[in-house]
């Protein structure tokens, strides 16, 4: 097959989960002999490579930034949920992808991109090309957990992401906790089918970290610091064991996004760490290629997140051996209950957060030998596995569209 990938977190610009899911599974699915493009609009770039069979094809984005040139005027236009709510922003990516893609020429067999702001939004619309829609995680999904009353603009814009992900010929979730809670919210409908297929994973630059026999009392969180990660949660176990006489620091890995009470996240949690009395460290953004060493300052990798449609660090930790702590509306919380590698505690709770903890901070060996096992257990989300069963999907899709053609797409 000739499969296209529109998404531009591909390295090396990897923002989130997302960058590092195209890049495994597409060098899975070129492994395995089908011909791979994965189509990037970031920056200004016009640039065509081959990585180890991928073909990757970056453009710009074609956009005009207005907001830019109002200075202060600017927050009259934007809102309250501005850039998540923003519709010139999804416009932007429906016309970059639209416009790069027929100019590439490739020509796909399928095309797979992810649920939010619109990538392929052209390709529902024309239903020229079997469209496939990873759900990720929706982007006005994180406004609607802190206030479910969307705004009028903020409607309107979850309305243009939720076309594509029902127009598409397949969808395919990373857990089913993501599927349930967006039928819940009414995002999918009770007859909209959705394969759950879990994210792809290599294990292998992760396998020789050292256990966490030797280790200090460290817990490292990586990711995107903001409020849907629940770190100030993490920080309030924190203090609790502090009372309990258990020490341990926190070290954040990953840039700060968005604010919490007004003001920039990042500063706000430093500001709350102070408060608190919890030792910190902020190293922001790194390379994959220093992940490994990271986790190998850990005793526990912890995954505090309000909701978390999976979390490919918490395959990480266990990739590098480490105990992982996550709270029960994280995707991977049902592999580490799965393979017993780690806790599971409810989101919002630092006492039971605490609780969780306490066992690996006091005990250096019972740390290692739980990481052992959730090391162990990464192996079955190889990611040649998990192409196959996306190859599957990809089947199905044009199928499908063989049958509906361009007129109608498949709810």
């Amino acid at each position: 097959m000739r499969i296209a990938f529109l998404c531009e977190q591909y390295p090396p610009v990897i923002w989130d989960g997302a960058g590092v899911y195209t890049h495994d599974i597409a060098h899975a699915l070129a492994r395995r002999g089908h011909e791979v493009h994965v189509l990037c609009t970031q920056g200004r770039a016009v640039r065509d490579d081959v990585f180890e069979g991928v073909h990757v094809h970056r453009r710009p984005l074609l956009r005009a930034p207005v907001t830019r040139y109002l200075g202060p005027a600017a927050k009259l236009i934007t809102g309250r949920d501005h850039p998540r709510d923003s519709l010139s922003l999804r416009a932007s990516l429906a016309v970059s992808y639209g416009f790069w893609l027929r100019q590439s020429g490739i020509r796909p067999d399928v095309i797979e991109t992810q649920d939010g702001e619109t990538r392929g939004l052209f390709t529902a619309l024309g239903r020229r090309t079997p469209l496939v829609i990873h759900l990720h995680t929706p982007t006005m999904m994180d406004v609607r957990m802190r206030d479910p009353e969307l705004t009028r603009k903020g409607e309107i814009a979850d309305k243009v992401d939720r076309f594509s992900a029902l127009r598409a010929d397949a969808r395919t979730s990373p857990s089913q906790l993501l599927v349930d809670t967006l039928r819940d919210l009414d995002w999918l409908r009770p007859d909209t089918d959705v394969d759950v297929i879990p994210y792809p994973f290599e294990n292998a630059s992760f396998a020789e970290v050292p256990t966490a026999e030797h280790t200090g009392p460290n817990l490292v969180v990586v990711g995107r610091l903001e409020w849907r990660k629940g770190l100030d949660v993490l920080l309030d176990a924190t203090s609790r064991l502090q009372k309990r006489g258990i020490d341990a620091k926190v070290i954040f890995v990953g840039k700060s996004s968005g604010r919490v009470d007004g003001v920039e996240t990042g500063t706000w949690l430093e500001r709350r760490a102070t408060e608190l009395g919890v030792p910190v460290r902020f190293d922001g953004h790194v390379a994959r290629t220093d992940l490994p060493g990271l986790y190998g300052e850990a005793r526990v990798v912890v995954v505090p997140s309000r909701f978390e449609s999976f979390s490919i660090a918490g395959l990480e930790g266990m990739a590098s051996a480490r105990p992982v702590v996550a709270t029960a509306t994280t995707g991977v919380s049902a592999w580490v209950a799965r393979w017993n590698g780690g806790a599971v505690v409810p989101p919002e709770n630092p006492d039971a957060m605490a609780d969780a903890l306490e066992p690996f901070l006091t005990d250096a060996g019972h740390a290692a030998t739980v990481g052992l096992r959730g090391r162990a257990g990464t192996a079955e989300l190889n990611p040649d596995v998990i192409a196959a069963r996306r190859e599957e999907v990809y089947l199905k899709a044009i199928a499908r569209h063989q049958v509906h053609g361009p007129a109608r797409g498949r709810g």
